[in-house]
């Protein structure tokens, strides 16, 4: 099964890049995803695409439909969760079987960042602005989403 993933992924490998620059091209907002098997965390372009917001936190892909009229999302940016030596790993597997969900759904770009470290970011951040521990749970993969889509953000924007 995940042979066959991969197969239909390689034919629409021009939807998948690890070059944030294509974002700088394409017209309307971006929508940044911390993959999770229970949880996925969610965060948004403005339309100038230069400032991630973190947006909310979703079970399953099928939210994502609303969010894509609603909020003229024209990509997506996917954490990579790549081990600590920069491997991919089991998780990394199925994040990439994500994507290739999302490409297959809704025919839209995804650009690919290392996400290393982005959850401990955003706990971090969230403790340093005294985000109470309830909050932090029920919050903390849509911030690690913004982180990703931010660390895209910057790289497109760079001359």
């Amino acid at each position: 099964m995940i042979g066959n993933h991969n197969q239909n992924l390689s034919k629409k490998q021009a939807f998948l890049s690890l070059d944030a620059k294509i974002l700088s091209k394409m017209n309307g907002r971006v929508m940044g995803i911390d993959y999770g098997t229970v949880r996925i965390g969610i965060a948004l372009s403005d339309s100038e695409k230069k400032i991630a917001t973190p947006f909310k936190i979703i079970h399953k892909l099928k939210e994502i439909d609303d969010l894509i009229v609603s909020k003229n999302i024209c990509a997506f940016v996917v954490g990579l969760p790549l081990q600590t030596d920069g491997q991919e790993g089991k998780i990394a597997e199925l994040t990439r079987l994500f994507c290739a969900r999302l490409i297959e759904k809704y025919a839209l770009p995804v650009v690919l960042v290392d996400e290393r470290y982005t959850s401990k970011f955003a706990a971090e951040y969230m403790t340093g602005h005294f985000v109470r521990e309830q909050k932090q749970k029920q919050t903390l993969d849509a911030v690690a989403a913004a982180r990703i889509l931010q660390k895209a953000l910057d790289k497109a924007a760079e001359k």
